[in-house]
């Protein structure tokens, strides 16, 4: 045979290929003998495949091709994450349309993946970026919406300003953006989200039957990072002016008001009870006149208003000249949208000036009934969108808040600072409080703070510096007392100061602690600093102060008893609550960029927002956009969008302008692979039935957060609605090691070292370069690239390529050594052990090579074992062989046990423990006779003239010679 050229075998092979549909996924799959193998798809960046991306893909495929000819129906789909941000900053920098430098990224990944030999079908691919793919993005997105886990409000977001764009808690790295790095802000914005939180606890509980790395799952569990413990309230030390309205047909003697005055007073608090007038038949202008007429509202005022009362409340507060401190909404609404007659409300105003209302109202609480049967939740939801305030779901001792006592009013309307933590135990040990400077309080009540200039300084400060940086161990702890400002400690009623201080992050609790310095070490450290009082409650049985658990001392009726059985004890006492709290927040999803799906909401001239019907789906991306980056979104620049918004829905009516996190795009790709081209659904169940879940998903371990948590919230929630039968996304999960450059760092385009899979393949060939990144090292570890060592992965092809020479129908068969590599190649592919797969069918070539004859059987067991790592090579040398079909649809190669048995041993022959041999002996060679039979002349060289001082044998394995 002539010399192995990759030229010309690999694509010739590879059109036998396609000619042949060999990868064709079957259409009505073995229920038993189904495998759903997927590589995590890629994003299709302009320089292309990296040797990097290759190793993952490798992998799989040699995976996928051992599993069909292990007789399994296989689906092994390959499609493009095709939105997000490199292709819009191209555009920016270059003019030229996201759309089309991602289509020419994509026609390239494509050619090389194919130039691969990759065994993907085709037929199945999709792109992230088409309307056809984006139309069901946006479906889904509507469900969410419809099942209460899509929901829009104001929140501090994470702000890049480098991208111009608002991240996810998961994009921030360091306190820097994962994608330009640049130093993240915090700004209020009015965002979408999905309610991921609200599988916190299934996401953490379901991990432990999946089949993951445990350092993935690790990851995973602190992400969410759920804590128990207990919220207490530390109530503000101020006397505040209390304004209680009740609605309609109530009054001042009704429902929960005399005994919410009477606690309140209790406080020492003063309350105002005005009686509005007419409350069966409602004047709105009568009622407003009488409550500005009988209440000097001022700066101290907080207003509780019931039902209709919130109504009057609103009118009022827009027409102050000054803003009160709080407004808590008890059962309100907005609009005449709820469960009663509509007859009694025809001739009020329900037009509210809500810019004038939020800035006349320091923090806006909404109470909501979760078994009221007047107002739905809508109406809560309403107002928190439009008042950005703050929604409380609660459960009324009566329906619509109507019982005597409501202690959720109470509690609410109370001002207090709240904290979580683990150790309710160290109460009265509380000797001072902390803020972050993001806290609300702060700016609730900055006119009440009497340095406050000095405190808005410390803030604008601290919004520079990384979490990271604030909450390093042994950095020097800085902070500033809130001067004119202390709260109540609930469990021994001594006042105690309040701080903020840049060492507490809003991430964890409420973003607020109760320090207890004896019994924590960075609380010790700022009490040292500031000196503060550090008071032990709690008797350690070490030698330090800060210990975790023993008896309480200095804790009144407590002392003497385990701090870990008084927990929930004084908790009650505290007025507190036992509570589960996660580092996990919902998932923010909205980005003020271009490239992404359009969110599928519509404004009314009100400002409510409305889903785009299912018939005007996909909700387009325009193209008249101006892309360039201004802090808003760039679809606000469409006037196409604006005008087809007006035509569908009528004047005045806005379309919403942020586009999708492009994560959404790829929390449910392997959903669509089964079913890509359905105009009907997006997917069918039968389909969708018959693959998922994925049975082995490979990827970077640099995933383990955001794709891969986001995708099983997906999950979760379609299970949920109703459109999926399984749980979990990913049955098993396997990450593959990075492939560095040669000098060790990372490959990047910015510092020129990508290796690219072109240049090795034009070199090498496509099964070389397969075998080397299999070769490399273990799986899941990382590498460095060196092209020097290919050469000896070729050298290994072309060996093979010879081999064929040997190859005699008649030649004696070798059953020990195929039951061996067998066996051994057959457990590391199941495995993933890839790099022993390849060095044992190196040990097998070799072995052949010493072989006068190979005998045909033997080698096509051989080539099939190869046809996985070197799909080309071995199936031109299989059908050179006579064969009329590809080697890859041919069955997987067994063994009998009894071939695993032999009549020979062999020996590791060493010299001062250096291998310089290998011998082959009849099994139970006798020591003496075993010394003279390994004495080659190979090893003689190295022995010769030398005293041999020691012969060590260990049988069936080595002799080593001391010399």
């Amino acid at each position: 045979m002539s010399d192995y050229d990759h030229k010309k075998i690999e694509p010739h092979i590879q059109k036998l290929w396609e000619k042949e549909g060999l990868y064709k996924t079957p259409e009505n799959p073995s229920e038993k003998y189904k495998k759903y193998i997927l590589d995590m798809f890629p994003y299709p960046s302009g320089s292309g495949l990296h040797v990097g991306h290759v190793e993952g893909y490798a992998a799989t495929d040699m995976y996928v091709r051992f599993l069909r000819m292990q007789g399994f129906d296989v689906f092994h789909p390959m499609g493009w994450d095709a939105f997000g941000l490199p292709a819009e900053n191209y555009a920016v920098k270059t003019g030229v349309h996201p759309q089309k430098t991602t289509d020419e990224a994509i026609e390239n990944f494509r050619s090389q993946i194919k130039s691969l030999g990759l065994s993907y079908d085709w037929s199945r691919e999709v792109n992230t970026s088409s309307p056809k793919y984006y139309r069901w993005t946006q479906w889904l997105f509507l469900q969410f919406y419809k099942n209460g886990l899509a929901y829009k409000k104001n929140a501090a977001v994470n702000w890049c300003p480098g991208c111009q764009t608002v991240l996810a808690n998961e994009q921030v790295v360091d306190g820097a953006c994962e994608r330009c790095a640049s130093a993240v802000e915090k700004k209020d914005m009015e965002q979408w989200f999905f309610a991921i939180t609200k599988y916190a606890d299934e996401l953490i509980d379901s991990l432990e039957g999946l089949d993951w790395p445990e350092s993935t799952k690790t990851v995973q569990k602190n992400w969410i990072g759920k804590s128990e413990g207990a919220e207490l309230c530390f109530p503000l030390n101020k006397k505040f002016k209390y304004v209680l309205v009740h609605g309609y047909a109530g009054g001042i003697d009704k429902h929960f008001f005399p005994w919410l005055k009477e606690e309140l007073e209790k406080e020492g608090h003063t309350v105002l009870l005005p009686s509005l007038p007419d409350t069966k038949n409602p004047n709105i202008e009568e009622q407003i006149s009488f409550l500005k007429k009988e209440v000097d509202f001022d700066k101290n005022t907080i207003l509780i208003a019931h039902s209709l009362g919130s109504v009057v409340a609103l009118k009022a507060i827009e027409s102050l000249d000054l803003p009160i401190k709080r407004f808590i909404v008890v059962g309100g609404f907005l609009d005449t949208d709820i469960g009663v007659s509509k007859k009694y409300f025809e001739t009020f105003n329900w037009k509210f000036d809500f810019k004038k209302i939020k800035e006349n109202v320091r923090e806006i609480v909404v109470l909501h009934d979760e078994s009221d049967d007047v107002i739905p939740i809508t109406q809560a939801e309403k107002l928190e969108r439009r008042l950005s305030g703050k929604v409380l779901r609660v459960t009324a001792s009566q329906p619509h808040f109507r019982g005597a006592e409501e202690g959720s009013i109470l509690s609410a309307g109370l001002p207090s600072l709240k904290v979580f933590t683990t150790r309710p135990d160290t109460l009265f040990g509380a000797t001072y409080m902390v803020v972050a400077p993001e806290h609300p309080l702060l700016k609730i009540y900055e006119s009440d703070i009497l340095n406050s200039t000095e405190v808005q300084n410390y803030i604008r400060e601290a919004k520079n510096k990384t979490d990271i940086e604030r909450s390093r161990e042994g950095r020097e702890k800085t902070g500033i007392k809130l001067e004119g400002m202390t709260v109540i400690n609930p469990a021994t009623n001594k006042p105690l100061p309040v701080f903020v201080a840049d060492y507490v992050l809003p991430g964890y609790g409420s973003g607020a602690i109760m320090a207890v310095p004896a019994h924590d070490d960075r609380d010790f450290q700022f009490a040292q600093k500031f000196n503060l009082p550090i008071l032990e409650v709690v008797q350690g049985e070490g030698e330090l102060p800060r210990s975790s658990h023993g008896i309480l001392t200095n804790s009144g009726e407590f002392s003497g008893r385990s701090s870990e059985e008084v927990r929930e004890e004084i908790t009650h006492v505290a007025r507190g609550e036992m509570k589960t709290t996660y580092r996990l927040r919902d998932w923010l999803l909205s980005r003020q960029r271009y490239w992404g799906a359009p969110i599928p909401i519509v404004y009314d001239p009100e400002g409510n927002p409305h889903e785009v019907p299912e018939e005007h789906l996909p909700w387009l991306l325009p193209t008249d956009v101006d892309y360039n980056p201004k802090g808003t979104s760039p679809l606000g620049s469409s006037i196409e969008l604006k005008e087809r918004t007006e035509q569908l829905f009528g004047p005045g009516w806005t379309p919403e302008i942020d586009t999708m996190d492009t994560f959404v795009d790829s929390s449910w790709y392997f959903l669509r692979f089964t079913d890509p081209d359905n105009t009907e659904v997006f997917a069918e169940e039968e389909k969708l039935h018959a693959w998922l879940p994925v049975d082995t998903y490979v990827g970077g371990a640099e995933h383990s957060v955001l794709h891969l948590l986001y995708a099983r919230f997906f999950v979760k929630a379609l299970r949920d609605i109703g459109y999926l039968h399984f749980s979990e996304p990913f049955s098993a999960l396997r990450h593959q090691g990075m492939i560095l450059a040669p000098d060790g760092d990372k490959m990047s385009k910015s510092k020129g070292n990508i290796i690219n899979p072109d240049e090795m393949i034009e070199r090498f060939g496509a099964d070389t370069l397969r075998a080397y990144e299999m070769f490399m090292g273990p799986f899941e570890q990382n590498k460095a690239w060196s092209t020097d060592n290919m050469i000896g992965v070729r050298r290994f092809i072309e060996k093979v390529w010879r081999l064929s020479e040997k190859v005699s129908p008649s030649g004696a068969e070798s059953p020990h050594l195929l039951a061996k590599t067998i066996k051994k190649v057959t457990r590391d592919t199941e495995t993933f052990q890839v790099n022993t797969v390849v060095s044992t069918l190196m040990i097998c070539a070799n072995a052949f090579e010493k072989m006068d004859t190979i005998a045909q059987s033997d080698f096509e067991k051989f080539l099939k074992l190869l046809a996985p790592l070197a799909p080309h090579i071995a199936d031109a040398l299989w059908r050179e062989l006579g064969h009329t079909d590809s080697i890859h649809v041919s069955d997987w190669p067994t063994y009998e046990e009894k071939d695993l048995e032999t009549d020979e041993e062999s020996y590791v022959i060493q010299v001062n423990g250096k291998v310089r041999d290998t011998v082959t002996v009849p099994a139970g060679t006798l020591e003496d006779e075993l010394l003279t039979l390994v004495r080659t002349e190979k090893l003689e060289k190295w022995i010769e003239n030398k005293e041999i001082k020691k012969t060590i044998v260990v049988k069936g394995r080595i002799v080593n010679f001391v010399v």
